[in-house]
């Protein structure tokens, strides 16, 4: 008897340990997804793009997180995966405590009004054959959040919120400008009272005045309703603006990860350095030191051995050409993936590991 309760109290405790803590809200671990592209006669998987490779963070309530990184980095489907808009294919997403990633789809219906999505291409996103007043109000009416009799009050007051015009609920998308579409779809998400919400570039396609009214809106509507943003931007200048920590992609993997201050201020990878050297200071008399990256992005499909970052990096040594490097906490808060962060024995080690290993693979053949 008294083994069994032993064996219980163990299996809380390593239960409780693999939790989150209690104000974060959003954590992912060694999330994976790899798509199939290239398979045998019979069907079975030859090759993998793998679109979101081992990114791991954790999300506080009431923050927002940037995204940043080059096109075809993987950060919009690391935020649909996130979402589960697409299967995971590896690693943990825990969500207010409970880890979403692999429960039955059923279950996690219950849960997807609490996590919702603005994206990208706001006409895209939009059906043109309904109104205004059903885009927004049609989620929230499926999921009873609001009856058929309080339904156009509702729909009115979320739109009051997002700076849209009553006369609008009847309306169709294809009357609205951007930066007004932009604005329905973040009213259809918030309309679902969301506690987390996945910006897909959300002003990429806008002028720069519109953006500047949807960022300030969206910071406001975190401020009322104690939202949390992931934040999905090409811009390194709106990522500052908004976001309280900021995450770095290559080709699929979190290079780089910590508070804004820590990295604007204390650029540690050579891929985020070549990133925010590139950008534009409004000031003629200063004159930046751009850092031009060799080469192409190489392909997910077939991505380099050891760092994916060595083929284009000016700082490459030759543990980067076949060893990956560890994602390690540099300084308190602030993670990166590079060797440069690592001790001339540690490079060694990794290096005689690695010889060590394929060696033995050799011989095995």
């Amino acid at each position: 008897m008294r083994n069994v309760k032993i064996k219980q109290l163990s299996e809380n405790v390593e239960a409780t340990s693999n939790a989150p803590k209690q104000d974060v809200l959003l954590e992912v671990r060694n999330l994976k997804k790899y798509f199939v592209v290239g398979k045998t006669f019979f069907g079975k998987p030859t090759k993998y793009l793998k679109a979101v490779d081992n990114v791991s963070f954790a999300l506080k309530k009431g923050k927002t997180l940037g995204i940043v990184g080059e096109s075809g980095c993987g950060k919009t489907t690391m935020g649909r995966t996130i979402l589960r808009l697409y299967d995971v294919t590896g690693g943990e997403v825990w969500f207010d405590g409970k880890e979403v990633s692999k429960i039955p789809e059923r279950e996690f219906d219950k849960l997807r009004p609490n996590m919702q999505m603005i994206f990208q291409d706001p006409y895209a996103s939009l059906s043109p054959r309904l109104t205004v007043g059903a885009i927004i109000g049609e989620a929230a009416l499926q999921h009873g959040l609001v009856d058929k009799e309080h339904y156009r009050e509702y729909v009115l007051s979320v739109m009051k919120m997002c700076g849209l015009q009553p006369h609008y609920f009847d309306r169709y998308p294809h009357e609205f400008s951007g930066g007004q579409r932009q604005r329905i779809c973040i009213a259809r998400a918030l309309a679902l009272k969301p506690d987390l919400v996945v910006c897909d570039e959300p002003v990429s396609a806008l002028d720069v005045s519109i953006q500047a009214q949807i960022i300030n809106m969206l910071r406001e509507l975190q401020k009322e309703l104690g939202l949390t943003y992931v934040f999905i931007s090409h811009d390194l200048s709106v990522v500052k603006h908004i976001s309280d920590e900021v995450g770095v992609m290559y080709l699929g993997s979190m290079v780089e990860y910590g508070t804004k201050e820590r990295i604007f201020n204390n650029t540690l990878h050579p891929y985020t350095q070549a990133l925010f050297s590139a950008v534009p200071v409004p000031n003629p008399h200063v004159k930046m030191n751009r850092v031009i990256l060799r080469g192409d992005i190489p392909s997910p499909v077939n991505p380099p051995k050891g760092c994916k970052f060595h083929t284009r990096c000016d700082k490459c040594m030759e543990v980067c050409k076949c060893v990956p490097p560890q994602y390690k906490e540099v300084e308190e808060g602030h993670f990166c993936a590079c060797h440069l962060y690592a001790t001339e024995e540690e490079r060694a080690d990794m290096l005689a590991k690695y010889t060590a290993e394929r060696e033995n693979h050799v011989e095995e053949k």
